[in-house]
């Protein structure tokens, strides 16, 4: 049987989640992810098994880094390992969003919220999903994640668009080839709010932001050009 919605795809994960065993649950996702027709559900089952059965984050860090020490090549750095993992909590927040469309937040507020409390989104999202059409169940769990993700609003959201501006400022002055400027800024926007102490020190300090942002956009290359790197897929909205 062919996946080629959203909801075949949340089936699908229903349907693999319920399995007895770790074992049975790979095989049933790698099948179902070659059953997909479309890039969405695709995504969507792909991201599902990184963050419901994988590990998640720690997960993907641990196989970035042993797919560097099997080419010979250095382990990332503090800050771009940092910038990695940030960049993965941006993809994995599809999950949550296609499980909670009605969660309006926006990317990076939900990537917030998963950096800091990744296990109780995990439960949040693996409840809603085996609830199917148990609407008290799913309400529930929506709450639940709500709650992180309304937790996880810094306080200085109402200055956000400065912050925006400032990376805005910096993709212009260092384009090159890049497509789309305000996507590009919007992402190391999204990057430096989800870490407070970047975040904190740009507020504290905006004669810094320079080069502080100049520093986290070269991260950000350096981490793009790994090979299967994180990235690729996340964009802020």
């Amino acid at each position: 049987m062919y996946i080629r919605t959203r909801e075949e795809a949340l089936a699908a994960l229903a349907e693999i989640l319920d399995l007895p065993d770790r074992k049975a649950r790979i095989v049933q996702f790698t099948v179902s992810i070659m059953a997909c027709l479309d890039a969405e559900p695709r995504r969507l089952l792909v991201d599902g098994q990184a963050l419901l059965l994988d590990g998640g984050l720690d997960a993907l860090r641990r196989g970035r880094q042993e797919a560097l020490s099997s080419q010979f090549r250095a382990p990332l750095d503090v800050d771009n390992d940092r910038v990695a993992t940030r960049l993965d909590a941006m993809e994995l927040t599809e999950v949550i969003r296609q499980v909670f469309p009605e969660i309006r937040a926006e990317r990076w507020v939900v990537a917030r919220a998963l950096l800091r409390g990744e296990a109780a989104l995990r439960e949040g999202v693996a409840a809603a999903i085996r609830a199917r059409g148990r609407h008290d169940e799913r309400s529930r769990a929506r709450r639940e994640v709500e709650t992180a993700v309304a937790s996880a609003r810094p306080a200085w959201i109402d200055r956000a668009g400065a912050l925006r501006s400032a990376c805005l400022s910096v993709i212009k002055r260092a384009a090159k080839d890049v497509e789309d400027l305000h996507a590009e800024a919007d992402l190391l926007f999204a990057l430096v709010a989800t870490s407070d102490d970047l975040s904190d020190a740009l507020f504290s300090d905006p004669e810094s932001a320079d080069v502080r942002l100049g520093r986290l956009l070269e991260s950000l290359e350096a981490v793009r050009d790994l090979p299967g790197g994180p990235g690729s897929a996340a964009q802020a909205a």
